[in-house]
């Protein structure tokens, strides 16, 4: 199983052998044997590229191969020794302040297990999710999944972020109708921010320009920081390090961003996403952790909503 999850991540045999630290002839005798049990053909042996059943084999051998790390993992916490693998994807925006309050700690607590971070925008980190190649996701609330569980951990306001030298800088906070024929850096269409907008901006009978159309939060502040254009972004997006002729409005109107923890609904879960789980609920919730730093002070991003 491991030898075709090689030949699919590495893009065939001589790839996954050097990968797997093996000569090209085992990672071929693996497949033959399971092919042979099987009944298929899994790879196609002149592209070295799996085939439709070899396809749905892997997406099945992934679960397999991360239960079977998930029971030795159960064992050695009946020991109180959590070790093994948590993989887990986080939106940029809130990795940026998170992570270094939940690296440290986790390697205190539990210096045995294995965290692993990967950054993704929500809807690139549900896709990972629904395949197996993360345990779990810190990210936007995703649309309603039978396959996801989704728990909330705060809720963040959305801001507008332009150059102080811009017409609106001088005001406390503005609403949708205040950016007609505004230059905009937004969302692609389809995204679920982006059609929010488009729905309030017909509501309000209004149109801003969109000067570009990029998905990700952290690139669109980035370019907003850069001077590109303005941007809505979330509070979180702007780093508390930030420093120049800008200006950060609330934009009231806007319903807040709900962020929070994504897990395959029919997954068990292991001793060691326990723990990962359970330190982000005393860093939300009991610690009461309901503000980030923000240029020129804190800013709250809500409570802990369970």
């Amino acid at each position: 199983m491991k030898a075709l999850i090689g030949v699919e991540d590495y893009r065939g045999f001589s790839n996954a052998a050097s990968a797997m630290e093996t000569v090209q002839s085992n990672i071929s005798t693996h497949i033959s044997k399971l092919e042979s049990e099987l009944q298929v053909v899994l790879v196609e042996r002149r592209t070295g590229t799996l085939t439709l059943e070899g396809t749905a084999v892997a997406k099945r051998v992934r679960l397999i191969l991360k239960e079977m790390e998930a029971i030795q993992s159960d064992l050695f916490a009946l020991k109180n020794d959590v070790r093994g693998n948590v993989r887990m994807g986080m939106i940029g925006t809130t990795a940026r302040w998170l992570i270094p309050l939940l690296v440290p700690e986790m390697k205190r607590r539990h210096p045995n297990l294995h965290f692993e971070v990967s950054e993704g925008t929500t809807t690139s980190l549900e896709a990972r999710l629904h395949n197996g190649t993360v345990d779990l996701a810190l990210v936007n609330k995703p649309s309603y999944s039978e396959d996801f569980a989704f728990k909330s951990l705060f809720e963040e306001e959305y801001v507008l972020f332009l150059g102080k030298s811009h017409p609106l800088a001088s005001m406390k906070s503005v609403v949708i109708a205040d950016l007609d024929g505004i230059e905009l850096v937004v969302p692609p269409k389809g995204i679920p921010f982006r059609d929010l907008l488009d729905t309030l901006s017909k509501r309000n009978k209004i149109e801003f320009k969109v000067t570009a159309e990029v998905d990700g939060v952290r690139l669109i502040a980035s370019m907003a920081f850069d001077g590109f254009a303005p941007a809505i972004i979330p509070a979180t997006a702007v780093p508390h390090y930030l420093t120049g002729d800008f200006a950060v409005l609330p934009v009231t109107d806007l319903p807040g961003r709900r962020i929070g923890i994504a897990t395959r609904r029919r997954a068990l879960e292991s001793a060691p996403m326990i723990s990962v789980l359970s330190l982000l609920d005393e860093i939300f919730y009991k610690e009461g952790l309901t503000e980030f730093p923000m240029p020129g002070g804190t800013k709250r991003i809500g409570e802990y909503k369970p």
